[in-house]
């Protein structure tokens, strides 16, 4: 960057970011944008990047767009060349917290990103008046949904004992890291899971790794599919093919894995039903299917089952 192009913009982007009248972010993004720009150049640029960023409408990633418009339109040769070099600089790191979360960060080039927003936001909408999730946390239940994919796709080793899965105890399951998962959390994800017995000897040392079971056969999602077009809670729209195949009545302690008691829930909903089955009132449509109306303030106190013949 020269001398005299750097001075240019400091009296006019950082003239107004000192006076007050255009804000750090409008400032850093003006600077951004021009600064591959000759003198010439950015003598054209910055007052259009600028009035559009004092314009009351705009919003930092429409001077961002603009910038970015100038710069293909002077330069579209060089257009390919900017694209490669934003891919180079993504990148994605996940990391753990002290208490056993996950934190993500990174920053992805405009088509993945793209992509990320397109297979996650029709599913992170707001579903009803009851729904009091900020935008973050349906972003991250739409990500579970889909990496769920109804419970069919993701492999995922969890050792949990027999007394937990049947709901005799409360000890916790632990992940593959040894992160420990809460013993109703276990049971949920028992619910679509292939169950395998692992006998071990007393150093730990695997002996046996038995055959698969699986809870809801795969014949039995095909009718349930067949039945339902979404989640069954009230208000949800996630396709059922992308829902877990539930137990309307938890499968401990009398719960049967049969057709009449099994029905498409999101994972979001899933998870938050298995936490809360107290709040949970289960509608007989009379054609065979169920809905579930979730009580998301406990003062309601639905009945937990309703009568279903």
């Amino acid at each position: 960057m020269s001398h005299s192009r750097g001075s240019s913009r400091a009296c006019r982007t950082a003239g107004l970011f000192a006076s007050g009248r255009l804000s750090f972010g409008y400032a850093a993004t003006i600077a951004s944008a021009t600064r591959h720009l000759d003198d010439a150049e950015t003598e054209l640029a910055e007052p259009i990047l600028v009035e559009l960023a004092r314009a009351s409408a705009s919003t930092v990633e429409d001077v961002a767009r603009a910038g970015q418009t100038i710069i293909e339109t002077i330069d579209p040769d060089g257009k390919l060349a900017r694209a490669a070099a934003k891919t180079e600089r993504q990148h994605l790191t996940i990391s753990d917290t002290a208490d056993g979360m996950g934190r993500l960060r990174g920053l992805l080039d405009p088509e993945l990103k793209m992509q990320l927003k397109t297979w996650l936001e029709p599913l992170a909408v707001k579903t009803d008046s009851t729904d009091l999730r900020n935008h973050g946390r349906r972003m991250a239940d739409a990500l579970a949904i889909r990496l769920s994919q109804g419970g069919r796709r993701t492999v995922m080793h969890v050792s949990v004992t027999e007394q937990t899965l049947t709901g005799q105890s409360e000890e916790p399951a632990y992940l593959e890291d040894g992160t420990a998962v809460p013993a109703e959390d276990a049971r949920r994800m028992a619910y679509t899971a292939e169950l395998r017995r692992v006998l071990r000897d007393a150093d730990g040392i695997m002996k046996d790794f038995g055959r698969a079971r699986r809870l809801a056969s795969a014949d039995q999602r095909e009718a349930i599919l067949a039945m339902y077009r979404t989640c069954c809670r009230e208000g949800c729209d996630v396709p059922a093919y992308l829902a877990e195949i539930d137990h309307i009545e938890p499968w401990y302690p009398t719960g049967r894995t049969n057709l009449d008691n099994l029905a498409p829930l999101c994972a979001a909903d899933n998870k938050w039903k298995s936490r809360h089955p107290d709040r949970v009132e289960v509608i007989d449509q009379g054609d065979g299917t169920v809905s579930m109306r979730f009580h998301r303030y406990s003062k309601l106190r639905p009945r937990r089952w309703t009568d279903r013949q």
